[in-house]
């Protein structure tokens, strides 16, 4: 079980570290040739991106995540503040942008296996009645 933990959180970590450093960096496109994301997926991100601030923001807490996985330090929490974004990254593939969904089922399910993994952390928050 630890190194079924340890890959999967050096694999969610690996995934955001290179997609947010990419956001500041453009070096994977150089790389990989990615496939049309859609009409409708291009439309969304310029929607979003046109705020000016919800990518730097996103990608700059992708990052910061991703190094704390990485390097094994506040994990649980980590990986509890990374969730909505993969399952966002999740909702996108599968409803919008088509020819990612491997990938982005594959994160949603790493991060799922580490929120079951460390689940013994979450006690405190799930009480009816917390202590005050």
């Amino acid at each position: 079980m630890k190194t079924a933990i340890l890959i999967a959180r050096l694999i969610l970590g690996l995934i955001f570290l290179l997609f947010g450093l990419d956001y500041f960096l453009h070096f994977m496109s150089h790389i990989i040739n990615f496939p049309p994301a859609g009409e409708k997926a291009d439309a969304f991100f310029g929607a979003i991106g046109a705020t000016g601030y919800f990518f730097p923001l996103l990608k700059t807490i992708e990052i910061i995540c991703a190094v704390f996985l990485l390097i094994n330090r506040y994990t649980a929490f980590f990986a509890v503040v990374i969730f909505p974004v993969t399952f966002n990254i999740f909702m996108l593939h599968a409803c919008l942008a088509h020819p990612y969904i491997p990938l982005g089922t594959g994160m949603l399910v790493l991060n799922i296996f580490l929120l079951y993994a460390y689940r013994k952390n979450y006690t405190g928050l799930l009480k009816t009645k917390p202590i005050v």
